[in-house]
């Protein structure tokens, strides 16, 4: 299927979802004849969320900064947002994994930071791309975002504390470990003050975390990071002797068991007087009379 709009043909690749109201359906496309470039392309069947829409999706409304929205028009008695699409390893994906360091996950949130600034976009579409399936991570842990819209009709009451929210829980994942430890006083206080809604603005949270970076980045190079309670640090040292605790006591369990079979059980072949039994099994013994 080809949408065509004045001089553009678009050429739809795939559905990427409809929204459970099927107000809204997803598709990935390029330009006819063109390959390399792909976008994301929304078709609003519903005219009365398109009138809702207008305002946050045409250049003419918007700050020409957000460069990932390419153009909107009208077609076919439909309302089309085109987006840029940005494929690669969504930052569930890298997370899911759990092999990134420190660092670089220090750089993936300032680069996280960095795009959000960057592309200065209305509140509503933050909100949507600061989904972790939304964010593209490359392999220099530079981001890049997908506008893959779940439900639309919340787009309208968004503020930036809501945004704010998204982010402070884009940082209790991505450091998670060091937040449990608390082996960063930096990263710590960092997060509280996210949690509790200390900042009022995004550059606020961007300001801070900017003032933490270098140091966190330094301690982290220099290993001098640890957890900060003590029975942390002894359950870690214990996790990593625990294979060979479970060897020595399964062996000790086993002399142990044996020592108290030797010591305890009867003996009928030394014995003096041996041992009477009375039953064996079923079958019943008594004793005959001389």
């Amino acid at each position: 299927m080809v949408i065509k709009f004045q001089n553009r043909q678009y050429e739809l690749i795939s559905k990427i979802k409809t929204t459970s109201s099927r107000a809204l359906e997803l598709y990935t496309a390029s330009d006819a004849g063109v390959e390399g470039v792909k976008y994301t392309i929304a078709c609003v069947n519903d005219l009365e969320l398109a009138r809702k829409l207008v305002p946050v999706t045409t250049k003419a409304n918007i700050n020409i900064s957000f460069k990932d929205l390419y153009t909107s028009f009208n077609a076919d008695g439909r309302y089309y947002v085109v987006f840029r699409y940005a494929g690669g390893k969504t930052l569930q994906q890298v997370l899911e994994r759990g092999n990134c360091s420190l660092q670089e996950r220090l750089l993936l949130l300032k680069n996280i930071f960095a795009q959000i600034l960057l592309l200065n976009m209305p509140d509503c579409f933050l909100y949507e791309v600061l989904r972790k399936d939304n964010i593209v991570v490359d392999d220099d842990f530079s981001v890049r975002f997908n506008y893959f819209f779940t439900e639309v009709d919340y787009y309208w009451n968004v503020q930036e504390q809501d945004c704010i929210n998204r982010v402070s829980g884009l940082v209790q994942e991505l450091f998670d470990r060091e937040l449990e430890q608390k082996s960063s006083r930096e990263l710590t206080k960092f997060a509280r003050d996210m949690r509790e809604g200390v900042f009022d603005y995004l550059w606020d949270c961007y300001v801070a975390y900017d003032n933490i970076y270098d140091v966190v980045l330094s301690k982290s190079e220099r290993q001098e990071l640890q957890p900060s309670r003590l029975w942390w640090r002894a359950w870690e040292k214990l996790k990593r002797m625990l294979p060979k605790l479970r060897t020595m006591l399964a062996a000790a369990l086993i002399i142990a068991a044996a020592v108290y079979l030797l010591l305890n059980l009867p003996n009928p072949m030394i014995s003096d007087d041996g041992i009477t039994f009375q039953q064996i099994g079923t079958l019943e013994i008594r004793e005959q009379s001389k």
